[in-house]
This record gives C-alpha cells, structure tokens and sequence, in this order.
C-alpha cells in the first residue's frame, strides 16, 4: 500500500470521527439515564443531583462536568465534588463532605463548625462534636484555632473534650467529660500542646496548664 493510499484512509477515518463526534454533540444520541452518586453521608441523593443543574435525558456528551461539580461544591455539607462521564448513560458525582469537628449552640439552633474552624450549617451535631462556648466562640480567627488545637489531637484523646470554652483571644480550654479542665492558652506549639494533653489524661489531677508545654503545672 503507497503511502498516499494510507493517508487517504487515515483521512477517511478522522473524517469519520468528526462527523461521529459532531453527531453525538449536536443530538442526544447518548441521554443521561441515570446518576451514581456517592462519598454523600449527610448531603440526600436527590439535592446533589438537583445542585448538578442536570436532568434524565440531557445529552451526556454535553455536560459540562465542572459547572456541575461546582454547583455540587455549594451545599452546605459538600467540601468538594467531582462530576465524571460513565459511557454510556451515566453520570457519576463523588462527594467529600465536611466534618463537623465542633458546633456553637446559637438562638436559631446549633451552628456546625468544620475542621478549617468555618461554620457550616445549622443543624443536629453529630456523635464526637465538640461544643464551642464562651464570648469569642463565633469569632472566625478565634475558631480556626480552636479548630487546630483539637485536630492537633489523637482521635482518643479528642474523644474526651466535651466543650472548649473560648472567653479570650489567647484563653482556649479544654473541658472533659469527666470535669477535668485543661488550659490551652493560645492556638500555638499545638503539636506539643496536644503530647502534653496525652500525658495529663492519664495522670491524676482536676484542672491542667499546658500553655507551656515545656512547664506543665496540675492543681
């Protein structure tokens, strides 16, 4: 076969691409059939699909994934999103949600707070959400360092802070389950800060001062 030959059939091959990818553009040969959504504990099926701006019988082809992955991203529960084709009917939405790391108790309910210290929503705080009190408890710089404070800590041990209580700029304090307190202090030297609450857990004493975690006082 010459090589003219070829690149005449070549040309007659992309030629038929195009026009099969023009077809399938322009006419909804391919319609969305379905939505497989998934990675959604607290956000229903039907609210992701509605925030995709998609509907059954739109033409896959033509979707356009990150308007609708951004629309998906806007509810309250949602931190990112992902929209993906799956050939042929199906568009798929995986989700990444929030977690509700603390919640403020306000007059029109109980504000959730994620673990970037940014409330969220209003609604019921899940199992392991640590109330925020005190003056300060909706100031935003206030509450992103909370936020790292607690995550600073082991899941065993946050498990333990019932409250944290936040009356001052630099005053954050842990309240146990078992009416311990431990005194924080600022949002600063938080890794040591949280080594130092490891270790005061498992030792006697009623009220604890890790603000210097290099000098740890009990009372």
């Amino acid at each position: 076969m010459s090589r003219r030959t070829i690149l005449t059939v070549l040309a007659g091959v992309l030629a038929v691409l195009l026009l099969a990818a023009g077809v399938l553009w322009a006419f909804p040969v391919l319609r969305v059939s379905s939505f497989e959504v998934t990675g959604n504990a607290n956000s229903p099926e039907e609210y992701v699909v509605d925030a995709t701006g998609v509907s059954v019988g739109d033409n896959l082809v033509r979707v356009d994934a990150g308007q609708a992955a951004q629309g998906v991203a806007e509810l309250p529960w949602v931190r990112s999103a992902t929209v993906s084709r799956q050939w042929p009917s199906t568009l798929a939405v995986e989700v990444t949600e929030r977690q509700a790391l603390m919640y403020s108790s306000e007059g029109d309910g109980d504000h959730l707070i994620d673990t970037d210290g940014r409330p969220f929503v209003i609604d019921v705080p899940p199992e392991g959400a640590v109330e925020v009190t005190g003056s300060l408890r909706q100031d935003p710089d206030t509450l992103a360092g909370v936020a790292d404070a607690l995550t600073a800590l082991p899941d065993h041990v946050r498990a333990l802070v019932a409250s944290v209580d936040v009356p001052g700029e630099f005053e954050i304090e842990l309240r146990l389950y078992d009416g311990r307190t431990i005194f924080w202090g600022a949002a600063d030297a938080n890794h040591d800060k949280a080594l130092a609450v490891q270790t005061a857990v498992q030792r006697e004493g009623q009220h604890w001062n890790v603000s210097n975690p290099s000098m740890v006082t009990v009372r």
